[in-house]
């Protein structure tokens, strides 16, 4: 069948996913597009079996609370796969799902190609050789991932990332002087928020005591997130924005980031910001058994260093947050400093064109000659 089944499972790839389906169907439009993902690849043609990305689930205790659901949600994504036949499945990031799968797609003699890699670089580098055996292709995001698979012999490519498509220039330089506004981007699922917004705004209201005609702008994944947001900000001023974090970034002189793809982002668009996270102290503590490298941050681990600083659970108190911050707004050589950093990470990234290069390998793999 003219079908190509996909799992994807979190928020920022399903815009990811939603450039390249919009990319395949304009290179080999007689395919179809299915299974697990979210709106924004439903717009672009896609049918949405699940909204994964709506509920996705992260951490060790979280998936322990969730693991019947996730069973069951495993077992009807196979029965889907058996009913589309599809010519291929694209796996796309989320390894606590798809790498539970991916040996049972590969019993059923179905090509898999691994989108947006876990980070296997971080941890569990075990996982590498479980991908070589069920994977026909990996098309990753970074390029010191490609080495990686290749010492295992995977078939590796780096695609370009798909963040330098949608921005492709850093942002005009802000005039540092008050009034100014902060950006609160606590992330994209509702676990996250619950647990790292509370601290933000407590920073906020620090900061606002100091600089009294602040603005705070929170970027909101949906209206799950948008409600959210507001019950626990309650009556503190704050401007919400549905969708997407662009208008944020924009305008907002610094900020305070769950770390994720947002803080890539952020770099991307220039904006000097502090990288917080809060987890279930569990979760926490099983991850730094398994982590062995020094950063939590995307931002730092591409550099090598630490460009932005890391607040992690205990260390991310309002007060740290909150002296973070001053120093952006008043320090303009650290702030220059880290600007130019984030200019030298998008150089290591390369140039746009991300998603049509992810089209193309994705066709390639699967034998499909593009029609352009």
């Amino acid at each position: 069948m003219n079908t190509i089944f996909w799992v994807v499972g979190d928020p920022s790839a399903d815009l990811h996913c939603a450039n390249v389906i919009r990319e395949l169907r304009q290179l080999a439009p007689q395919i179809k597009h299915v299974g697990l993902g979210g709106r924004n690849m439903e717009k672009e043609g896609f049918v949405l079996l699940h909204d994964l990305c709506a509920n996705a689930i992260m951490g060790f205790v979280e998936v322990v609370k969730h693991l019947s659901d996730i069973k069951q949600l495993m077992k009807n994504t196979m029965n889907w796969i058996k009913e589309y036949k599809p010519m291929g499945v694209v796996l796309v990031d989320y390894p606590g799902f798809n790498l539970h799968i991916a040996p049972m797609i590969k019993e059923l003699n179905i090509p898999i190609i691994y989108y947006i890699s876990p980070q296997v670089w971080a941890w569990k580098k075990n996982r590498v050789k479980k991908i070589a055996k069920w994977v026909r292709k990996v098309l990753v995001i970074f390029p010191f991932e490609v080495p990686i698979y290749e010492q295992e012999g995977v078939e590796c490519i780096y695609v370009g990332h798909p963040l330098i498509d949608k921005i492709p220039t850093m942002r005009t330089e802000l005039d540092y002087t008050p009034p100014y506004t902060i950006g609160l981007l606590p992330g994209s699922r509702p676990q996250e928020i619950k647990r790292n917004f509370p601290v933000m705004l407590e920073t906020a209201k620090q900061f606002l005591s100091t600089y009294p005609q602040t603005k705070f702008l929170v970027p909101a994944f949906n209206r799950h997130c948008v409600e959210l947001v507001r019950n626990i900000s309650e009556d503190f001023p704050i401007e919400i924005y549905e969708g997407g974090i662009e208008q944020v970034l924009q305008k907002s002189h610094a900020g305070i980031v769950s770390s994720g793809t947002a803080t890539l982002e952020a770099a991307l668009y220039g904006m000097p910001f502090v990288l917080i996270y809060r987890i279930h102290p569990l979760t926490y503590y099983i991850a730094r058994l398994l982590v062995k490298i020094p950063y939590i941050g995307i931002v730092n681990i591409l550099m090598g260093r630490e460009v932005v600083p890391e607040l992690i659970q205990s260390n991310a108190t309002p007060l740290n947050i909150y002296s973070q911050l001053v120093s952006f707004i008043e320090n303009s050589t650290l702030r220059g400093n880290m600007v130019y950093d984030f200019k030298q990470l998008r150089e290591k990234l390369g140039s746009p064109g991300a998603g049509k290069q992810t089209a193309i390998e994705i066709l390639r793999t699967l034998g499909i000659s593009p029609t352009e």
